[in-house]
């Protein structure tokens, strides 16, 4: 996890709270925020934050550095099934989160989430497959794309829920999603 001071997360959380009140990057600023967090914006502009775009990008790197790190660690030590270890180290990461990820996932007010998160995840999913080889008859390139997206769906969907079940139990889901063929979760016939 990268170092944030006590008061960088109150500016943290009061961007959160300005989101939450207008879910439109256009509308929230500096001074919002730092009104929200009862700072004048000067105290947050360069000793914190120089802008909104860097209090998120920090947001993305507080959820995610764990995540990369262990998930990178999986690649290169472990012969284990990629997405069962998903289920059970990454899921209670992302449920702690889920205020936050609801936000990302759930609006406008930031466009830049699901390619961060496809940038971060593709390189790893490649290092798995030249590590394990790849018979499905797709490039890497296709596969990864395409396997990183459905995660992402899945997690969207998830957090974004009215009421997100914890992990321990949507990890059984999580599971039955991806080892399902679409057209079965379709039709519920097994195929």
């Amino acid at each position: 996890m990268i170092p944030i001071t006590e008061r960088q997360q109150q500016i943290i959380d009061a961007f959160f709270l300005v989101a939450q009140e207008n879910p439109d990057l256009k509308q929230i600023t500096l001074k919002r925020v730092a009104e929200k967090a009862g700072m004048r914006r000067q105290s947050i502009y360069g000793r914190h934050f120089n802008s909104v775009e860097d209090i998120i990008t920090t947001i993305h790197n507080l959820i995610d550095n764990q995540i990369v790190e262990k998930m990178h660690h999986f690649v290169l030590t472990s012969d284990d099934d990629p997405i069962t270890y998903f289920s059970k180290e990454i899921l209670p990461i992302l449920y702690e989160k889920r205020d936050w990820l609801k936000i990302l996932y759930g609006t406008v007010i930031d466009n830049s989430w699901i390619l961060f998160l496809q940038a971060k995840y593709t390189p790893i999913l490649k290092l798995y497959l030249q590590k394990k080889g790849n018979n499905s008859g797709l490039s890497d390139d296709f596969l990864c794309s395409l396997i990183v997206s459905k995660v992402i769906a899945i997690l969207a969907n998830w957090l974004t829920s009215d009421n997100p079940e914890p992990a321990s139990l949507f990890r059984k889901k999580f599971m039955h999603i991806l080892n399902t063929p679409t057209i079965s979760l379709l039709t519920g016939e097994n195929l």
